[in-house]
């Protein structure tokens, strides 16, 4: 039994292509070896930012078919029939030939005994599988007509120790690979699969990405021990982070302890999804300004650290500004300026909106015995927060921030909780809101929507 081995080497591919490329392209393979015959022990797929591996175990040098008579169609059937069954077992019509059985007379052919090399079929089968392959998002360079994630650059593939050669597009397989994601310099010779994985454990370079993520969560817990802290991984952002890296590296970063009379959902939103951050939390569950960064070398002279460092801190010194600005301008005031944010065509501006879901308020307020004021404010102002230059800059959190923003103008607490609820939920397993007036402003909000 012999072994696959096929690594893609590349310029870094985004992490959100990387897991359907692993995926996808195993798939392609498992159906191709199935429809030849091809059994194996094993599979396994693994990627880095610039490696796409493929990897099978168990597989037999040579497939022998034994000879057989095998039936077709009836005679009498249309000769559409009879060309698919010559078509789909790869013979010819010269070896077709007619006989009656009790069913009546039918088609056969005798398919002679037959010897499949292997290898020779993998010289096939592979450029087919990665032409078939369709990235969600492709790229062309220089003047080929090739389509990949990123630019390809070589393609080792080795079966029983030995190259498979083809070409696909203008590059041709080989058995190097580069061992530096630097320089690019100095392909080395590969002789299998196990002395690829010594030469990228001498690199310390993880192929695995599972291993990668075990690696990843251990040192962050080490991190939270030694300081008594507590992580709430984000298990999409650690995902993504996982496939940018093929050499993590746990750093401990820390930002300004000012920063923490920001709204916390600004914080985490900043360091998770703009700086790819893990925020750490005190025993009591808050947020504190320690932050881990993961990256793909070591720093052994604190420069990366530091570097992260001033970047999320400009980053949230910009944030702070505008707190401070956005939450001083009046909610009431804001609502006249929804006139220059369109809601939808003929339909007119988020004005026009908020002016409706006020009436329907009133009018629930009334079936429901809700407190009117309350409802009426809360429809109103629930989307003055579209105008300020921190939603502008954090989609995700509108109505969050205004929830703030109304808090910190002194409106009462069922107010700013409508305000942060009303666009709940936001999917069918999605939180919903409790408290009655944030229950009515959000389906007045969903019912003008839908009307």
């Amino acid at each position: 039994m012999s072994e696959l081995f096929l690594e893609l080497f590349s310029e870094e591919i985004p992490s959100g292509l990387q897991k359907n490329a692993r995926e996808g392209i195993l798939k392609l393979f498992t159906e191709s070896f199935d429809k030849l015959d091809i059994n194996f022990k094993s599979k396994k797929s693994y990627s880095t930012p610039k490696r796409l591996v493929f990897f099978f175990e168990g597989i037999p040098e040579k497939i022998e078919k034994k000879g057989m008579t095998i039936k077709g169609p009836k005679v009498d059937a249309p000769t559409i029939a009879l060309e698919g069954f010559i078509k789909s077992n790869n013979i010819n019509r010269a070896e077709v030939f007619e006989q009656s059985i009790e069913k009546g007379r039918f088609f056969f052919a005798k398919i002679s005994p037959k010897i499949t090399l292997v290898k020779q079929e993998l010289a096939k089968i592979i450029p087919d599988i990665l032409n078939k392959y369709s990235w969600k998002k492709s790229m062309r360079w220089a003047d080929h007509s090739l389509a990949w994630g990123r630019p390809l650059k070589s393609i080792l593939a080795l079966f029983d120790n030995q190259v498979i050669q083809f070409s696909f597009h203008h590059l041709l397989s080989n058995n190097l690979t580069f061992s530096d994601e630097i320089i690019e310099e100095g392909q080395k010779k590969i002789k299998n699969f196990t002395s690829y994985l010594k030469l990228l454990d001498r690199k310390k370079i993880i192929l695995d990405q599972n291993l990668r993520k075990q690696l990843i969560v251990k040192q962050i817990d080490k991190v939270c021990r030694t300081r008594k802290l507590k992580k709430k991984l984000n298990e999409k952002l650690l995902d993504e982070v996982v496939d940018l890296v093929e050499k993590p590296n746990v750093l401990v970063g820390k930002f300004n302890m000012s920063f923490l009379n920001i709204p916390k959902e600004i914080l985490i939103t900043s360091m998770q999804q703009h700086q790819k951050y893990f925020p750490l939390f005190n025993q009591e569950d808050n947020l504190t300004n320690v932050f881990i960064i993961v990256t793909n070398l070591e720093d052994k002279k604190g420069l990366v650290k530091i570097g992260n460092e001033r970047v999320i801190s400009a980053r949230l010194s910009d944030a702070k500004f505008f707190w401070e600005k956005n939450k001083a301008q009046s909610l009431v005031k804001q609502v006249g300026n929804l006139k220059s944010i369109n809601f939808f065509s003929k339909l007119g501006t988020m004005f026009h909106k908020v002016q409706r879901i006020r009436k329907l308020g009133t009018m629930i307020a009334d079936q429901l015995n809700l407190n009117k004021e309350k409802v009426e404010i809360s429809a109103s102002i629930c989307k003055a927060d579209l105008l300020s230059d921190l939603v502008g800059e954090y989609p995700e959190l509108q109505g969050i921030l205004g929830s703030y923003f109304a808090s910190a103008q002194g409106f009462d607490e069922d107010i700013s909780l409508a305000i942060k609820e009303h666009y709940l939920p936001l999917g069918l397993d999605g939180k919903i809101p409790k408290k009655p007036i944030s229950v009515a402003v959000s389906i007045i909000d969903k019912i003008d929507t839908l009307v």
